[in-house]
């Protein structure tokens, strides 16, 4: 499932405003000058009869290179001079031609039938914001990521901090090549060490290459699908958790235990298994702690299927207060 349709919408719809502007404005400007200075439209009128001038000069077999020689020399005349009176009159554009913001596809979103650069930005754009709402969270970038807060003293031959530098590359590489044939990722380790942060930036860089992604908290995502389900609300969560492109379920095991949670967890898992489709866990929870809380069938499908990536420190944000406080 690529992005949605919504987000190809709203791009089409911002192009389309912003051609419309563009066009408005040159007419705008057009109107005013010809009020301002009677000239221009002279200038305009003698722009436009070029054309009729070289059909007449064929139908006349009279010299066509000479002909056509003579009026690029007098288009050019008239264009400088209706720059000039523009200038003079304190404007920044040189003619009436609408100021695209991409002059390449005049802000239609194609060249030559092919998607221009401008409506792929566009669109990565609108990828993110459309997330970022979803999830109710400012999504960061791998270069935002740091491991600065996580020791360097070496425990067991090597510090936390290389180990993450391990992690954090791995899972940046991850996130540039992600495709519907990734392998699914369990972020596991203690409370606190980065695991939502890198998630996120993951699901920022995949939404970005144009993939579907659906980001939330395990029991947001739970009780969303819980109030679908006995009919206390409307919408169709289980379809889009099960078939977007990759699903980030962040916090597994903070939301409450329930028959209907442990049920869609092992749903949602076993369809997207059958499917190829990849997932993203975050859990501070042992793969032990995660069959004893959800049983055997979810585990199976956990240990089978996702990779684990172990994050190691202490909790970041401990670990930036005791630095505020010295």
């Amino acid at each position: 499932m690529p992005l949605e349709q919504s987000i190809y919408e709203e791009a089409h719809n911002i192009l389309t405003e912003r051609r419309t502007r563009a066009n408005q404005q040159a007419a705008q400007l057009q109107d005013r000058m010809r009020a301002q200075n009677p000239r221009v439209a002279q200038v305009e009128r003698a722009l436009a009869a070029s054309s009729a001038q070289v059909v007449r000069a064929v139908l006349d077999r009279a010299d066509v290179t000479a002909v056509v020689a003579r009026i690029r020399d007098e288009n050019l005349a008239l264009q400088t001079e209706l720059a000039t009176i523009l200038r003079e009159a304190g404007e920044t554009v040189t003619n009436f031609e609408p100021q695209y913001a991409c002059p390449l596809c005049r802000d239609t979103g194609y060249v030559d039938q092919k998607r221009c650069a401008c409506l792929d930005a566009l669109l990565k754009e609108l990828a993110v914001q459309h997330l970022e709402r979803s999830a109710q969270v400012k999504l960061p970038t791998f270069d935002s990521l740091t491991t600065a807060y996580y020791p360097d003293t070496a425990e067991n031959g090597m510090s936390p901090r290389v180990r993450m530098e391990r992690v954090l590359d791995f899972c940046r590489h991850y996130a540039a090549d992600f495709s519907n044939e990734s392998e699914s990722l369990l972020l596991c380790g203690p409370t606190g060490t980065g695991k939502t942060q890198v998630s996120l930036a993951i699901a920022r860089t995949a939404a970005e290459k144009g993939f579907g992604v659906v980001y939330g908290p395990a029991g947001r995502l739970f009780h969303q699908l819980e109030r679908e389900h006995f009919g206390r609300a409307d919408g169709d969560t289980l379809e889009k958790l099960s078939a977007c492109d990759l699903l980030v379920i962040d916090d597994l095991g903070t939301e409450f235990t329930g028959p209907f949670y442990t049920a869609s967890l092992y749903e949602l898992l076993n369809t997207r298994q059958l499917a190829g489709l990849p997932t993203i866990i975050s859990t501070n929870l042992s793969l032990g702690q995660i069959a004893e809380r959800y049983g055997e069938a979810v585990a199976s499908r956990v240990i089978g299927a996702f990779q684990p990536i172990v994050f190691v420190g202490r909790d970041i944000r401990q670990v930036k207060r005791e630095q505020l406080l010295r």
